[in-house]
This record gives C-alpha cells, sequence and structure tokens, in this order.
C-alpha cells in the first residue's frame, strides 16, 4: 500500500517544482525586459561624489577642479569588453571634438573606464580613433562611489555639481546637449527623478525621430 502513496507525493512534489521553475522563469524574463533607468540612481538631487584619480596619459585627475565649476558636466563609465560602449564611443568623441574643446564653457566630458589595464584603454582608444582623455578607474573605486552596476552609464551633473540624471545604456551627444538644455530651463529644474527620465526619452525620441 506504500507505493501508491508514494508515487502520489512524487507527483505533488513534481507539480511544485514546475510551479516554482515556471515563476522562476517568469521573474527572469520580467527583469530582463525592464529598462534598467526604471530604479533611478540614489545620487540624483546629490551633490556628485569628488575622486582623485589617474588620466590615461598619466596626469592627476581631480574632479573637484571640474564639478561644481559653472559648467555642465558629462561623466561616462565603460570598460573594453562592453559591446554598446563600443558603439557609444564615436559620438562621444565627436561631442568632444566638436563641442568640448570649442570653449571653456561648453559642458566637459569625464570618460571613465572600469579595471582596463593602461594597455588595453590605449589599444582601445587607437582601434576607435578616440582622442578624448580617460580616467583610470582601475580598482572601480570612482564606480563604487557612483554606484555603478553596469556599462555604459551616464551621469548629467549640473554647473552648481550635483546629478541630475543617470542614464543606464547608450548615449549620443546631441541628445546629452539637449537634454541639457531642457535642464537648464526654469521650469525644470525641479524635476524628479522618474519626470527627468521620462523627459529624456522624449528628448532622445524628438532627436532620433525629428
Amino acid at each position: 500500500m506504500a507505493a501508491p502513496v508514494n508515487q502520489k507525493s512524487n507527483r505533488v512534489f513534481g507539480s511544485v517544482a514546475v510551479l516554482l521553475t515556471m515563476i522562476f522563469l517568469g521573474l527572469m524574463l520580467y527583469a530582463m525586459s525592464r529598462d534598467a533607468n526604471v530604479l533611478p540612481s540614489l545620487l540624483v538631487g546629490k551633490p556628485a561624489p569628488r575622486n582623485e584619480l589617474i588620466w590615461d596619459n598619466g596626469e592627476r585627475f581631480m574632479s573637484h577642479a571640474v564639478l561644481g565649476r559653472g559648467r555642465w558636466v558629462l561623466i561616462n563609465f565603460w570598460n573594453t569588453t562592453c559591446v554598446v560602449c563600443r558603439y557609444e564611443a564615436p559620438e562621444l568623441e565627436r561631442l568632444y571634438r566638436e563641442v568640448v574643446q570649442k570653449s571653456d564653457e561648453a559642458p566637459f566630458l569625464i570618460s571613465v573606464n572600469i579595471q582596463d589595464s593602461p594597455e588595453q584603454v590605449a589599444a582601445y582608444k587607437r582601434s576607435l580613433g578616440l582622442t578624448y582623455p580617460v580616467v583610470l578607474d582601475s580598482n572601480g573605486k570612482m564606480s563604487l562611489d557612483y554606484g555603478v552596476y553596469g556599462t555604459p552609464e551616464t551621469f548629467f551633473v549640473d554647473p552648481s555639481g550635483v546629478v541630475r540624471h543617470r542614464v543606464a545604456g547608450e548615449v549620443d551627444g546631441q541628445t546629452a546637449l539637449r537634454f541639457m538644455a531642457f535642464l537648464d530651463q526654469s521650469e525644470n529644474q525641479n524635476l524628479t527623478a522618474t519626470q527627468a527620465m521620462d523627459a529624456f526619452a522624449q528628448v532622445r525620441a524628438a532627436r532620433l525621430n525629428p
């Protein structure tokens, strides 16, 4: 008489296992479908962290020399194994050459490489023809301070040194410039993180579909 009970128990356990597997897969698919930007950075509305590292040319990098100095700052985190970063880099190069280098009042670009060696960064820049300087975050300290969990991520820091928005994913130069101009408008000074996220999406859509 014990066999039928065992068979019934096995069927119950099997059904529970299948149900749990389906729930787990469903949660995974849901998480994969979510936009990473739905979870706003905890830094939004707060002063950008200050860091002292090294540029890839060997010179000392001190973020306090740029942040809060009356100009917008774009801080872009990336690494050499990031596929999206490879597509984004030429856009940042164009922004650097055509805007950043033209004026001391233009937005400043801080490109931060996460945990690659100087040799890997140099080879990467040569392969893509990049000329903008790169901050070497070799130990990941700066990315940790900013709460970076993937690449690329770009932080928009306003002229007073406050983080106004964080974008997880690719950013093009023209969208970045238009978005900063949008944030500069007096009526947009106190947007919530969600409002800023929606606004960035609208600015990007308008840029891609004029």
